[in-house]
This record gives structure tokens, sequence and C-alpha cells, in this order.
């Protein structure tokens, strides 16, 4: 029974109820009475808790926010470390280029795959934060996004993989020649990747990377184009530069209070970008992390971004404060790399090594993965920020292993490096990633 109900009720075994309302109560009857108001209390904010609805993302696996991170983190860090490289890397690209992979293979292969995407099945993984937005990136005015699949003329794609692809990721397909066209084929790819990043992204397969033994090639291209809700002044400030070296660089300032959060050992800076359509649901904004001085380094910010679920959005800023001294450098820059390796050490082995991708090609059970080119540019000043992205995986028939590219290790040690993202607010998906340790370097 509810306590409240039998502290009013009156009661029921015929006692006069005045009389039995003027008898003392124990101090062990008030201990209970006590202890079942504080358990219906607790059943009844049990219970509205659990019927409330859940809150913004919290539809969705925290695991599939960071889909992609754990490779950013391997190639940030070995870039931070180095000779003072600046990254920059799209976590939505690779996914959706390796998604469409994954709809293609089978067994173990696409399990590896899953687990790298961040998800338990391929029906997670379509209803995943980036694949919800995939479908709407070509809607939104600053963005555009496009997939394409080329087959050798050899080979013929499955009914299903090509329907899954083109509807999940509109994604076209041609057959190509491979054997006596290799290098047509390969400037066909560039040719699209070009086309749907505005020129801004080419020659993403470089020459020799396709031929005749190459079955497929799957490429995803992503743009985007954001204006500030707030353009801001420009100044020069001074930026320093590994080896103690201070220069100027043109720098973005404002006197307007902005979204800022301090935490342990770094500060948050949330900067949206201007929807241009009105009631468009989908915001992007620009979060910048900047480890104070002597505290975390750059490589202890990226392992937090991958350790703790949610960390880019639990530490994005909510609030407008007044601002002091404001300064984030302008910056314009292109990283590119080739992927297979970091992913071998982050698990996706089978891919690499005689794969089972008999969902994706008719007749044809011998295919790995050789190659996974990933190509990002960025620039960001007063007005916005212009950004594009491409990947690109090669598929070949036989074994890639053995001519897997050791990773170009560097040393450096950067001095204030910081963090930044490009992010869609409602899924949580991170479109670019990246750190800057030199604003002055293409």
């Amino acid at each position: 029974m509810d306590a409240s109900r039998m502290l009013s009720e009156p009661c029921r075994d015929g006692a006069n109820p005045r009389r039995s309302a003027a008898i003392p109560m124990s101090r062990f009857g008030k201990a209970v009475l006590l202890c079942l108001t504080l358990f219906a209390a607790w059943h009844l904010c049990s219970a509205l808790f659990t019927a409330a609805p859940p809150g913004p993302g919290a539809d969705h696996a925290e695991g599939s926010h960071a889909s992609c991170l754990p490779l950013a983190r391997e190639v940030g860090v070995r870039a931070a470390a180095g000779t003072g490289s600046n990254f920059v890397f799209s976590p939505l690209s690779i996914h959706a280029a390796l998604a469409m992979v994954a709809a293609g293979a089978r067994g173990d292969t696409r399990r590896e795959l899953l687990r790298f995407l961040g998800s338990s099945s391929l029906d997670e993984l379509h209803h995943a934060p980036a694949n919800e937005l995939v479908g709407r990136l070509n809607g939104l005015t600053q963005t555009s996004f496009a997939c394409g699949v080329w087959v050798d003329r050899r080979h013929a794609l499955r009914p299903e993989f090509a329907a899954t692809d083109a509807s999940r990721y509109a994604a076209t397909a041609e057959s190509v020649d491979f054997v006596s066209g290799a290098e047509q084929a390969r400037q066909r790819v560039n040719g699209f990747v070009a086309d749907a990043t505005k020129q801004l992204i080419r020659d993403i397969l470089p020459p020799g990377s396709v031929d005749s033994s190459t079955a497929v090639v799957l490429a995803n291209a992503l743009y985007f184009k954001g204006a500030w809700s707030h353009p801001f002044d420009v100044f020069t400030a001074p930026f320093h530069v590994p080896g103690g070296t201070t220069v100027g660089v043109p720098s973005m300032t404002t006197g307007r209070s902005q979204y800022i959060a301090l935490y342990p050992g770094f500060r948050a800076l949330k900067l949206p970008y201007k929807n241009n359509v009105l009631r468009q649901a989908d915001a992007f904004y620009m979060l910048i992390l900047l480890p104070d001085s002597g505290t975390l380094s750059l490589a202890d910010l990226y392992n937090k971004a991958v350790s703790t679920p949610e960390f880019i959005r639990k530490h994005t800023p909510v609030e407008e404060v007044p601002v002091g001294r404001f300064m984030v450098p302008r910056f314009n820059f292109t990283f590119e790399f080739e992927a297979s390796s970091d992913m071998q050490k982050l698990g996706v082995t089978r891919a690499f090594s005689g794969g089972d991708f008999s969902g994706m090609v008719s007749g044809e059970d011998g295919l790995s993965i050789s190659r996974v080119y990933h190509k990002a540019t960025i620039e960001v000043d007063e007005q916005g920020t212009v950004a594009a992205a491409a990947t690109v995986v090669v598929l070949m028939e036989g074994s890639a292993l053995e001519e897997r590219e050791p990773p170009h290790l560097v040393d450096f040690v950067a001095d204030r490096p910081f963090l930044f993202a490009v992010v869609e607010e409602k899924t949580g998906a991170v479109l670019f990633l990246g750190h800057v340790v030199n604003p002055l370097a293409g």
C-alpha cells in the first residue's frame, strides 16, 4: 500500500479514529513508517524515470558515436609525434566507405568490420547515427555526399549488395576494365571524387594503386561548407611553434559571448554554424579542445575522445559566457594517408587476408582489401569552414598482407596544439576531426 494512503485512510478495524490518532506512535513504528514512505517515493521516481523518453542521442548505442575514432587516434597521435604535422580526418567518410564494404562481407570478415565500425550487426550499423545522417546530407545546403562502386568487367556485383549500397548510400555502380585499362579506371575514380568534393580532393588514388589484380573499388566523397553564426574580426596574434619560435598568425577574435566550458586539464569552445534553411533540423558546429599549458598532451585528448563514451558530445559547451581575450588562428591544410596497417592493428585482419566478400561479388571468394586511401582538407577563417574528404577501398584477388607498407613513424614534441571536430548536433556524428600544431603550415 502507498505510504501516503496509510497516513490518510481511516482505521478499518472498528476502532475510534480520533482515539487511534491520539495514541502515540512508538519509535519502531515511526521508523517503519519512514521506510515505507521512502520506498514509495523511490518506486514513484523509478517509474517516472523508466517511462521518461530518452535524452538526445540516447536511442543509439554510445559506441556508435565513436565509430572510426580509434583510427583517427592512431594516425593523429603519430602525426603529432613527428615534425609537427597538422592533421584532418573524416570519421564519417571512412565509416560510409567501410560500411559499404561490410554489406558485402560475410562471416568473421563482416564481424571484424562491424566491430571496427562500432556495431554488433548490419541492421544496427544501418541505424547508427552516422548512417542516419548520411541519408540527409544531400538535402542540406552545407553538405554533399557521394558513393561509388567500380567492379571489373570479369565480375558482377551481387544484386542484393548493389541494392543495399544504392538504397542506403545512394551509391552508383560502374563496370570497368582493370586488366587492360587500369589507368583509365583510376582516373574515373579520381574524377568522381574530385567532382563530388568541388575539386578539393584530387588524385586520391595514386599511380599504380590499381592493376590487373583489382576486382572492386569503393569510394566515398564528402563536402562541407558552413558559415559561422557570427563572423569574426581578424588580427595578427603570436603562436608558439615547435622549437620555441613564436610567429605571427592571422587569427579570429571577437568581444561577443561564446560557448566555452572549462574541464580538468583543458577548455572547450563551441562555434556554431549558421543554418541556411528555415526549420532545418540538422545543425553543425566546430568544437575546439585546447589543453592547458603543461597539463594534457594532444595524445591525452585523443585517448579521452576514444576511450570515454560520447566524449565529444559530453564536452561540448551548452552555455554562452562573456569572453576576455579570444583568439582562434585561421588554418588551411590537407592530410592524406593509407589506413590498412592501422586498421589491422585495431583488429581488422581477415578483410586483408583471404576475406569473405561473397556477399559482394558473384562467384568470387578470394578477394581481400589491398589498400584503404583517405584524404581530407579543411580551411577555417573568419567567415566559416570549407572541408572535404574522400575514402577509397581497393579490393584485389588474393591476400594483401605481403604488400602492406609499415607506418611512417617520426618524432615531434608539440607546444600547445589543439584538437578540432566538425559535428552534427542531432546525431553527434563527427564529420571531420583533427588537430593544429602550426596554423601557417599547409
